[in-house]
């Protein structure tokens, strides 16, 4: 799968402790080697779909992924296929 990452999530992961920049190292290499439906079955990434949550600039579901225990990716699927890495929050509760 095909991985692009904006610049807020980027600034995210560079202010992030180094557990949570190693976990997002992680997580992109697992990204970069599923397909879109291994992306769904994939137990440890708990990839869900945000309810009522839609990407502004490309008008996309938005999705998280588990980065670590209490970090979550919030992600957006495009054609190709390509996931977008949109922003990290490092409180799962705001995720």
């Amino acid at each position: 799968m095909r991985v692009e990452v904006r610049p807020e999530f980027d600034k995210a992961v560079m202010a992030a402790e180094l557990p949570v920049r190693k976990a997002v190292a992680k997580v992109f290499q697992q990204l970069r080697a599923l397909n879109l439906v291994q992306l769904w079955q994939y137990p440890g990434l708990n990839f869900e779909k945000l309810h009522g949550m839609i990407e502004p600039i490309s008008g996309q579901q938005l999705y998280s992924i588990r980065v670590t225990g209490s970090a979550r990716a919030v992600t957006c699927l495009i054609e190709g296929p390509t996931i977008v890495l949109i922003c990290l929050q490092t409180q799962h509760d705001n995720a």
